[in-house]
């Protein structure tokens, strides 16, 4: 209202502007929260020729909606002070609409009775200021449409393609035995980063001296995924976190499993050999050990990361392996008892299906010592199919699932056509979908039944 300066009693009239009117104008619609960030920092619009496109803020995705009218949409630009007065009357007089005879409200100079002494110009004036209006209002363009927003999880399938096309293994380690050679400044280098007892992040992404040029050359940078993934930056470092994506020389790659296994079980031989706790491993003298064999500090530290916390972290979480943890900023790990029981059961399946018993019994024994493994550690990686003797147990984790909520329901009903939430329940967890709850989507995926009144719900497909 006060752009246009319309004020009541007195109408405006609109006219297209003469240079021209624009119609390939795109309206968005945004709240007062993601506007404030749009003019604070700004936003992306990301998507491919195959993709629907995507706004991303720095922590959010939202997916683009194209809502169409059926009427004409009025655009036009801001009002000049000027446009928005009366016209005035000659020599300055300004009159003001009243009864005949009578000043109006506000009038600078009353306006005599009609016939009596005034002339025909003053009688002009008069009349002409009572319909006097601003000028027409200037619309500049039109539309018949507008972009709805709606938040929407972050489009991750691109990225474990990225991550995946150079995933680092055992080929790396003989390439950079090889480079390794070239030089005795990066062994030097190589010493002086493994006798530090800095700290470093889950993620793996410390220093990468020791590392080949070919190694460093593989993967994607941060600014390349983020490119190339429909997703906001912070949605994209949760998720090379949970991918395990290991940093290398300021790029972003996957790490073979059966390397990253056989790392962990180098790294528990090694800490057993240097008398290390579980809950107190120091990374320089690992890395140090582990160095003849191939091993670098930065994978090293990755290992650390993905299977376990930095000690200061695990005392704070509490349990009995995070006691014996030093303080933090020591350089000192506190491994995870859950992942590396996870591990060991991942290593004992194979990728098979076992009966229930004898895997408990291999399990037992290929855990380290002082660890104890059960089965609620094995939620959302393998599934019991029967009871009694006739029960097995096959791998089936969750991470190998669709990230699309109804992809994945269809997924988990094809392998089993009923669930009871407490098996279900696990598979859900990673299942993001902002406005959504868990009971949303399986109202809208599943169909909930009872076969007696004292048994479990049990979901199947809708």
């Amino acid at each position: 209202m006060s752009t246009l300066g319309l004020k009541v009693g007195q109408p405006r009239s609109l006219a297209f502007a003469s240079g021209g009117v624009r119609s390939d104008l795109r309206l968005l619609e945004v709240d007062e929260k993601l506007l404030e960030e749009i003019m604070r920092q700004g936003v992306v619009i990301k998507g491919g020729e195959d993709d629907e496109a995507v706004l991303v803020t720095s922590c959010r995705t939202y997916g683009m909606k194209l809502v169409e009218t059926t009427n004409l949409q009025l655009l036009v630009g801001p009002q000049d002070q000027q446009q928005q007065q009366p016209q005035h009357g000659e020599e300055g007089q300004s009159f003001q609409r009243g009864a005949v005879g009578e000043p109006g409200p506000g009038a600078t100079q009353a306006a005599p009775p009609l016939g009596y002494g005034s002339g025909l110009m003053t009688q002009w004036n008069y009349f002409r200021s009572g319909s006097a209006v601003p000028e027409p209002v200037a619309v500049n363009a039109t539309s018949m449409s507008h972009i709805e927003l709606v938040e929407v999880p972050p489009r991750l399938e691109a990225l474990r393609g990225l991550l995946w096309q150079h995933p680092y293994g055992i080929e790396d380690e003989r390439d950079e035995q090889v480079g390794g050679r070239g030089g005795q400044g990066d062994a030097e280098m190589e010493d002086a980063t493994a006798s530090g007892d800095g700290g470093g992040g889950g993620g793996g992404g410390g220093g990468v001296r020791g590392t080949s040029s070919a190694a460093r050359g593989r993967g994607y940078t941060f600014e390349q995924l983020l490119d190339r993934v429909q997703a906001s930056p912070a949605e994209l470092r949760a998720a090379l976190a949970a991918e395990g994506a290991l940093e290398l020389g300021g790029r972003w790659r996957a790490v073979e499993a059966n390397y990253l296994g056989s790392l962990l079980e180098l790294v528990l031989l090694t800490a057993e050999q240097e008398g290390m706790s579980l809950g107190a491993l120091r990374e320089s003298r690992l890395a140090a050990a582990l160095q003849p064999d191939g091993y670098y500090p930065a994978v090293v530290r990755h290992c650390l990361g993905v299977y376990g916390k930095p000690a200061g972290e695990a005392a704070e979480a509490g349990g009995s392996a995070a006691a014996a943890a030093p303080e933090s900023g020591s350089g000192a790990w506190c491994l995870d008892e859950t992942k590396v029981c996870v591990h060991f059961a991942v290593k004992v399946m194979a990728g098979r299906s076992l009966p229930l018993a004898e895997f408990n019994a291999a399990w037992a024994r290929a855990v380290p010592y002082g660890m104890t493994p059960c089965l609620d550690m094995l939620r959302a990686e393998a599934l019991i199919d029967g009871s009694g003797s006739e029960a097995r147990i096959s791998p089936f984790p969750a991470s190998a699932l669709p990230r699309d909520p109804g992809e994945r329901f269809g997924a988990l009903f094809r392998r089993r056509a009923r669930w009871e939430w407490s098996h279900l329940e696990p598979y859900l967890a990673g299942v993001r979908v902002p406005g959504q709850s868990v009971e949303a989507l399986l109202m809208r995926f599943a169909r909930a039944s009872q076969p007696t009144p004292d048994s479990p719900l049990v979901y199947s497909a809708r």
